[in-house]
């Protein structure tokens, strides 16, 4: 395919991105900015996704998610958490999710050096294994990546990252989840009217009695560090050391003004019966 039918096929998907990436088209893998083999599809490299032009229109709009969303988009939605999740997408596939493991044996087969030795760190391969799931969920006649189930596994991974960021564990994410996880960072990209997602989300969490009486989820906004989670907690205690020590006041203040009124109307009652005898 030419250069300019493989830009108008990225422009047609970008156009969707107000958040999304700069895009390069590269004619050939060679005129990719970093040594590539020859039938590397595209890369992204320095916050920007560079795609060959050489290559069926579907396998570039494959290619396109792969970098855009897979690699900057999730990189965008999670920012400082991203390692975290890179962690939990290893330990999915370490727990024996299909889903993943097949991806997995595909990777460790595709990543080798001429000698056959495998050239990707455990980051790197679950970076991987984001970006090929994001390959496997595009939508050709929307022109967006789209999931099956869509709205449900973004709950999924909702749940998963309030898990994971809030109650500061690491866990482990299945392939739905990362579904879900790459359906949101396509959204993010996109800059979709956000009110109505976080509200649809922050709806089912409140039906679902998950997050009742807790104020709405922003999937957008990065969770609590742990030193913060610290912060809010001294807060929480000495609002209640504060409430407690108001209250005793009171208390102590009453038991005054109530020994006030006994001494008050003990005296004016003994005033009163002095009175009386004369």
């Amino acid at each position: 395919m030419i250069t300019g039918h493989a830009s108008k096929i990225t422009n047609w998907f970008a156009a969707r991105w107000q958040r999304g990436p700069a895009v390069h088209i590269a004619p050939t893998a060679r005129d990719l900015p970093v040594p590539a083999p020859a039938d590397a599809r595209g890369v992204f490299h320095q916050g920007a996704v560079h795609v060959v032009a050489q290559q069926m229109p579907t396998t570039l709009a494959q290619t396109l998610m792969h970098e855009a969303v897979g690699h900057y988009g999730m990189r965008k939605w999670l920012g400082a958490e991203w390692p975290a999740f890179m962690r939990a997408v290893q330990n999915g596939a370490k727990a024996g999710d299909a889903g993943l493991q097949q991806l997995q044996a595909h990777i460790r087969q595709t990543y080798v050096d001429d000698a056959g030795a495998y050239q990707l760190s455990a980051r790197q391969e679950a970076d991987e294994l984001s970006a090929y799931v994001a390959e496997q969920l595009v939508c050709y006649q929307t022109g967006t990546l789209r999931p099956d189930r869509a709205w449900q596994k973004a709950l999924q991974a909702t749940k998963g990252r309030l898990i994971r960021e809030g109650l500061l564990v690491e866990g482990q994410v299945t392939q739905a989840e990362l579904e879900g996880a790459l359906f949101l960072a396509a959204k993010h990209m996109e800059g979709w009217p956000w009110l109505q997602a976080q509200g649809q989300i922050s709806e089912l969490l409140a039906r679902c009695g998950i997050i009742l009486h807790m104020p709405k989820f922003d999937p957008l906004k990065r969770p609590p560090t742990y030193l913060e989670n610290l912060e809010l907690l001294r807060r929480a205690d000495q609002q209640v050391k504060d409430k407690e020590e108001r209250a005793g006041f009171f208390r102590i203040g009453g038991s005054l003004l109530l020994l006030a009124v006994l001494v008050f109307g003990g005296g004016a009652m003994l005033i009163y019966g002095i009175a009386k005898l004369f």
